[in-house]
């Protein structure tokens, strides 16, 4: 990502450069202070900038139903009101409906992946730390995460450690390990799930959403591959 100067971060946003300059001093957007200029962090801006579009994220409740209906897991439908289940059946079905056909654009890749984005923001609150490289293989193999990304299943070779956890795990898990927390330097994420909520391990769909927080170019391809490969597969079933 790229750094912005006040003029180009106003006129992505479609606002007046005092508009940025208020954002900056609130601390919603990152940006440091060369000479006696603003510099504006590309990635901050997109975050923004997804926070304004329309629309709103949905409930975890609401989340997990879809992918629930993604996986097929009647017990879990089962315990959602028709109306809501009706919803999930609906939106997954709009996220499907993007990969109709293969994107053929960076923009379209990255349409693919504020969709979901959005759709999945509030899956689980996410916690990110710090922890001594030498420790993360070990990390990655704890037997209290209830699912966690692996570089053969998102095709992504990387070393960071990103997975599910109940939120009581938390406290005993992070003393272990020494986390630290951390910010853009983060190794380890932590998605705390919801009370009660299981993971699906397996789910395509997740780790779709699991990359496109990432918002790296190479994350948001393999998001919306992953997409597409889910759209297929629903389509077989059918």
């Amino acid at each position: 990502m790229a750094n912005l100067s006040v003029a180009e971060a106003a006129q992505r946003l479609g606002v007046g450069v005092s508009r940025i300059h208020q954002r900056i001093a609130d601390g919603s957007l990152r940006a440091e202070r060369i000479g006696s200029q603003w510099v504006i962090d590309e990635l901050s801006l997109l975050q923004v900038a997804e926070r304004e579009e329309p629309g709103r994220p949905l409930s975890a409740r609401s989340a997990w139903a879809i992918i629930a209906v993604s996986e097929g897991d009647d017990e879990a439908l089962a315990m959602l009101a028709p109306v809501e289940r009706s919803r999930a059946k609906a939106r997954l079905e709009d996220l499907l409906a993007l990969v109709a056909n293969a994107p053929k654009s960076e923009r379209g890749v990255r349409r693919i992946a504020s969709a979901l984005r959005l759709t999945f923001r509030n899956r689980a609150k996410l916690a990110s730390f710090k922890a001594a490289v030498a420790d993360l293989p070990i990390l990655r193999e704890d037997a209290r995460w209830e699912s966690i990304i692996s570089p053969a299943a998102s095709g992504i070779a990387s070393m960071d450690v990103d997975g599910y956890l109940h939120p009581e795990k938390l406290e005993d898990f992070s003393r272990q390990y020494l986390l630290m927390p951390a910010g853009a330097d983060a190794n380890v994420l932590v998605h705390l799930l919801p009370e009660g909520q299981k993971t699906y391990p397996d789910s395509k769909l997740l780790l779709a959403a699991d990359l496109a927080d990432r918002r790296g170019p190479r994350e948001e391809l393999r998001a919306a591959e992953l997409l597409r490969e889910v759209a297929a597969e629903t389509k077989a079933v059918k």
